[in-house]
């Protein structure tokens, strides 16, 4: 079969290449291209389903193609659309919208740290520097701090965090539970 004068093998390989290659892209300027164009949020069409549909359904029909002889061309690229759009949607679903939430969640900033309750990971003298320890959901975040009240903390204790100064070291005070 010949679509605009090219045979149909060469348009699903053309396909494939052209994927591949903006896969590769996209890895080393999708992140930038996000951020300035302000694509690829949790829409279903962005930039990586896109990709991902271009390579699919050129490998696949390049695959069906060449191995399934006995499949007319007008059949396969209509399995092939069907395939390829039901796997792309379940990769879209199953593997990068979970993967976008969980960098949304994992990010948090400084303030977000305000009174929160943690552990003295390192004593914190008087008038000196510790250490403390602050668990999250996705993980444990560890801070340099300072007694808020002046008064020592020694490894243990539970702490809230009061403020946090200007080079990020956290203020913190006993906790009474």
């Amino acid at each position: 079969m010949e679509i605009f004068g090219y045979d149909i093998e060469s348009i699903y390989l053309f396909l494939l290449i052209a994927g591949v290659v903006l896969t590769v892209l996209y890895i080393f300027v999708g992140e930038l291209l996000e951020g300035l164009m302000d694509i690829g949020g949790d829409a279903f069409l962005n930039p990586i389903t896109f990709i991902g549909y271009i390579t699919l359904f050129g490998g696949l029909g390049y695959v069906l193609e060449t191995m399934a002889f006995f499949i007319s061309s007008g059949m396969i690229i209509l399995i092939n659309l069907v395939v390829s759009a039901i796997v792309i949607v379940l990769v879209n679903y199953f593997i990068i919208l979970p993967v976008k939430r969980s960098e949304k969640n994992m990010s948090y900033s400084m303030n977000d740290l305000k009174g929160t309750v943690g552990d003295v990971f390192t004593s914190i003298p008087a008038d000196g520097f510790g250490e403390v320890i602050i668990s999250r959901t996705h993980g444990t975040v560890s801070k340099p701090a300072k007694s808020f009240d002046h008064e020592e903390l020694p490894e243990g204790t539970k702490i809230l965090v009061i403020d946090i100064d200007d080079e990020g070291v956290f203020l913190v005070s006993k906790h009474y539970d």
